[in-house]
């Protein structure tokens, strides 16, 4: 099995969900569930008020806790993100993946605030 995730994903797991909350709200929700299964995010994306993209790193045995804190913060997990977290709790290293939410009640028209960079 272990064999097939990293065939099926190339030893990258990918989590698509739609997030009903409020979007601020539910930003913190998930920020708490990467700090309940110990995961590093390492980079964030945002998409306008509708979408935002985590890089992130879990280990193997954390993998379901990240899935249950995610449903606590109610991003509903697609069925092949919800196989691949199935898959990839039987790891037994550190697992790369990325999460893609897109937020149901958010607004398309928020623009984001992108940083100067000296130089």
């Amino acid at each position: 099995m272990v064999s097939a995730l990293l065939d099926r994903w190339g030893g990258l797991l990918v989590l698509q969900g739609i997030a009903k909350g409020e979007p601020n709200e539910t930003m913190n929700a998930i920020d708490d569930a990467f700090g309940e299964a110990r995961a590093s995010i390492l980079d964030v994306h945002f998409f306008s008020g509708v979408h935002v993209s985590f890089s992130f790193e879990v280990q193997g045995s954390d993998v379901a806790t990240l899935g249950d804190a995610l449903a606590r913060a109610r991003v509903v997990l697609d069925e092949d993100s919800l196989g691949a977290l199935h898959e990839a709790k039987d790891l037994a290293r550190a697992i790369q993946g990325t999460l893609a939410v897109t937020f149901a009640h958010g607004d398309p028209n928020v623009r984001q605030e992108i940083p100067n960079v000296p130089g």
